[in-house]
């Protein structure tokens, strides 16, 4: 015994304790923590040994300390575990004890036993005070172990009093005065102590302790205290000896369990708790449900009962898993086999359940029956392969037909009719419906839109649902007596979906849901085989053109090619279909064509565009060509991203035009260099001899020849000056319209005439360089064919059309026939014909612009020209000097 006269529990694989433990005080070996449980229970202990040397014994800590929370707890091993020692202190080990250790087990037992408490005290006899216990004053023992009653722990344990047969306190330890009033001192009666108990059953189970001598165990709650308290009342030398112990944890945790009990049983998922021996140890009534049993049935069962093995190894192989990691829970899905012998799917989250021993391994799973889910999911699944089908239509009757088999075969639906718009009548027509109800609908094979709620529907594009056609206000019913239930989803722009229903309330909103699924797929079918058909048709036509065309798809394959350019490259039609349209391109062309291409792309506002290129034919042979591109139709998506969809490209062969181009270039080039040369030399003779001559007339007519040499030099000039607007790349900048007037005016040979320049500002227009010979030559019409001292007004403005340039002069005017020749009004004939180059370069290189020409009297007297560009953002280019007219122009010096 230890100076209490209480006995130590020891727990261990060895059942017999070591030498010292034994020689030192009373043992009692017990085998498990039940065992060690029930012991506490029934009788007082001073101390528990714990030895987890070859057993993880953690859980008997936890079962010791919750069966006497008062006794202290020793956990023992043969050498140092680090680990060990803090997992026994979590559940509750008041030491941990190395048994190698210089201080032996039984010495830490005696430092940690109880010497004399309450429940060993000798009971005095009534009336007299205890002054002798143990030699020392009760009054200061009191004082000792009374702590500050402003401290209040969180748990109340370590409290024990005694009183003798007159319920005279005798002994108060720990922290029983919390429990006791300010009379609870020794000598005191209990009653005064805790005058709430006289009357109650706590002073009955004193009196009937006292009474049988009986060891009574009871809990009550203690309001001033906040706590629940278990009271072990035991008989001693003719009194009673009360140990207190704090049980509120375990009743909040029982409190929490029932309320957690109480969810179980009211969810609609089923949860099952499984114990380390793999038995159910709880089901609610939504998992008996399940499994077509009871919940009192279940319990005890192998949790395999309801599985097959494969299921249960993989479901178990989960478990531990978890047990194992960090994961705080896996979802898995199985299939759980009925009682009556049916199978439900299932989807079950398994939780571990806390433990401090490793072996005792607990789950809890939550069941939930995904029958309707998996349905939701094969339904689904059906749909999409029926959009496969759908894609696969050729026409909008065999769409219609697939929509109707979808609606009863997939959706279950039992009347099913389809009707697609006639925009033209503004009719919904019959197309397809179910074979057992076609013939209702003979006699009202079109509907229109305007008559019925099928067509607000329509209108709409909103679905309508009735859930009884005879009573709802909505419906106009005509001899569909048998139709009760029924809905109308609309089919994009293209038509409805009808589902009728011999039930009363037939459908809700997850049967439009899925219908609005199946809707949406024929929806895209339908454009997709309207797109077809457009194609179709524009294939036939494409390939009726006697010209040369082709079209590409997004891949830039060819799909399309007329017979003349597969017959001009040398191939059959059919060898060029699916092949990449670089086929057909040299390498740089190719190149050339992939930028101009990318550039329409870029520019959302274009979606055309010409471009020449040489085309490769099968023989290695190469020819120019012009291609005119335009760009598929894309959607607003596609331009915001660039993408390309495809294009249809018009091919004109200009062989023969490169050809011509290139004898006009050999014969302007031959022609301008020995028409310079001569006309140098009869300019440089006829000054001689105007300089030489005597005679009057024959000076008069050397100079008429050198004028007019001049003139012819000067017409060369202005060929060569066409020559450049004809060869130039036609790319536009901005350029500043008034400075190109200043500079065209100082390089203009004026003589007498009186030039004057009107501008509000700097005008800029899209042009190029070559704006400054469009201005000079309209300046040098003005001077030369005018008077001797001739008046000529230039503006420069801007109005709503664009940048105006208007040149007037006081000359007689530019001759009728000659403007409609340069305007085109009349035709060039040997009657009809303009006498210079110079109006000819001004047209051209405006059109070259995009500009106008106009022609009209001026307020003076003479000519008007009226030219108009589009404005353009001022930016600094240098290029509208006399210097960049020139350059471009320039070339260089004609060989021999």
């Amino acid at each position: 015994m230890t100076s209490s006269g209480r006995p130590v529990v020891f727990v261990g694989d060895d059942p017999t304790p070591s030498d010292d433990l034994e020689a030192a005080f009373d043992v009692v070996a017990l085998a498990d923590r039940t065992a060690v449980a029930d012991y506490l229970e029934t009788t007082p202990a001073a101390c528990v040994v714990v030895d987890g040397s070859d057993t993880d014994r953690v859980a008997t800590v936890a079962a010791a300390c919750d069966a006497a929370p008062s006794v202290p707890i020793i956990y023992t091993t043969a050498t140092a575990d680090g680990a060990a020692a803090a997992a026994a202190t979590r559940a509750g080990a008041t030491e941990y004890v190395v048994r190698e250790a210089d201080e032996t087990v039984a010495d830490r037992v005696a430092a940690v036993a109880p010497t004399g408490d309450a429940t060993d005290a000798p009971v005095p006899e009534p009336g007299k005070t205890p002054s002798a216990l143990e030699g020392r004053s009760p009054q200061r023992d009191l004082e000792q172990a009374r702590p500050s009653r402003e401290r209040t722990p969180e748990r109340f344990d370590d409290a024990h009093f005694a009183v003798d047969e007159d319920f005279e306190l005798t002994a108060v330890h720990g922290r029983a005065d919390d429990l006791l009033t300010r009379d609870g001192a020794v000598g005191t009666s209990l009653w005064e102590a805790i005058p709430d108990a006289i009357g109650s059953a706590l002073e009955t189970q004193y009196r009937r302790a006292l009474a049988a001598e009986t060891m009574i165990t009871l809990e009550e709650y203690a309001p001033t205290l906040e706590r629940w308290l278990r009271l072990r009342i035991a008989p001693l030398d003719g009194g009673l000896s009360v140990s207190v112990s704090d049980t509120t944890e375990r009743h909040e945790r029982e409190t929490d369990l029932q309320r957690c009990e109480a969810i179980v049983e009211t969810i609609d998922d089923g949860v099952l708790v499984i114990d380390s021996d793999q038995r159910f140890v709880h089901a609610n009534d939504a998992f008996a449900d399940l499994v077509g049993t009871d919940a009192e049935t279940i319990v005890g069962m192998h949790a395999s009962s309801f599985v097959d093995d494969a299921t249960w190894n993989d479901w178990m192989a989960v478990a531990m898993s978890l047990t194992a990691g960090n994961v705080s829970h896996q979802t898995i899905e199985a299939e759980l086999q009925r009682v009556d012998g049916g199978t439900v799917p299932i989807e079950a989250k398994v939780t571990p359940l806390e433990s401090t021993d490793s072996d005792d391994v607990s789950f809890v799973c939550v069941v939930r029956d995904v029958t309707e889910r998996n349905r939701r999911a094969d339904v689904v699944t059906e749909l999409l392969e029926t959009t496969q089908a759908l894609f696969s239509c050729e026409s909008r009757e065999a769409v219609a037909d697939v929509v109707v088999d979808a609606a009863e075969r997939v959706l279950g639906f039992e009347i099913v009719t389809v009707r697609f718009y006639d925009p033209d009548a503004e009719e919904l027509v019959l197309t397809a419906a179910s074979e057992t109800v076609s013939d209702l609908f003979d006699e009202r094979k079109r509907a229109g839109i305007y008559e019925s709620k099928m067509g607000e529907a329509f209108r709409q594009s909103e679905p309508i649902v009735f859930d009884d056609l005879r009573t709802d206000s909505r419906s106009t019913v005509h001899d569909y007596e048998s139709f009760r239930g029924a809905m109308c989803i609309p089919i994009g722009n293209h038509g409805i979906l009808n589902v009728g229903s011999a039930v009363t309330g037939a459908f809700d909103d997850r049967h439009v849901q899925l219908a609005q699924l199946l809707t949406a797929s024929a929806n895209a079918a339908l454009e997709r085989a309207d797109r077809r058909e457009d194609l179709l048709r524009h294939e036939q036509v494409l390939e009726a053109v006697e010209g040369m065309v082709y079209a590409v798809d997004e891949d830039t394959r060819l799909t399309l090619v007329t017979d003349p350019l597969a017959e001009r490259l040398g191939y059959d039609r059919e060898e060029l279909l699916g092949e990449p349209v670089s086929l057909i391109f040299d390498d740089d062309s190719y190149d050339r064509a992939s930028d101009r291409l990318e550039d329409m792309l870029s520019d959302p506002q274009r979606d055309r565009g010409a471009f020449e290129a040489t085309y490769v034919t099968a023989d290695g042979d190469r020819f120019p060509v012009e291609i005119e591109c335009s760009l598929l139709p894309r959607s607003e998506t596609d331009i915001e991203t660039e993408a390309f969809r495809g294009t249809v490209s018009v091919v004109r062969d200009i062989t023969r035009r490169k050809e011509r181009e290139q004898y006009l270039q050999v014969l302007n080039r031959v022609l301008r260099h020995n028409l310079r040369n001569d006309l140098t030399v009869v300019i440089g003779y006829a000054e001689l001899l105007c300089d030489r001559l005597e005679d009057r007339d024959l000076t008069a007519a050397a100079t008429t020849l050198r004028e007019t040499a001049t003139d012819l030099a000067r017409t060369s000039e202005k060929t060569r000056a066409i020559q450049y607007a004809l060869d130039r790349d036609g790319d536009l900048q901005p350029v500043d319209v008034a400075a190109t007037v200043e500079d065209a005016i100082d390089t203009v040979e004026i003589g007498d005439a009186t030039i004057s320049v009107t501008t509000t500002g700097d005008y800029h227009a899209w042009a190029d360089p070559g704006l400054e010979l469009v201005v000079d030559n309209l300046l040098e019409n003005a001077v030369r064919h005018t008077g001797a001292a001739p008046t000529v007004e230039v503006t420069v403005e801007r109005d709503d059309e664009g940048i105006r340039l208007s040149i007037d002069d006081d000359g007689p005017g530019i001759p009728p026939a000659e403007i409609a020749v340069v305007t085109g009004e009349s035709d060039i004939t040997q009657l009809t014909h303009s006498s210079g180059l110079g109006l000819w370069l001004v047209r051209w290189m405006v059109d070259s612009y995009g500009g106008s020409i106009s022609f009209a009297r001026s307020p003076l007297g003479g000519s008007r020209v009226d030219i108009v560009l589009e404005a353009a953002p001022p930016e600094s280019t240098g290029a509208t000097g006399g210097d960049a007219a020139d350059a471009a122009i320039s070339e260089p010096a004609d060989g021999p």
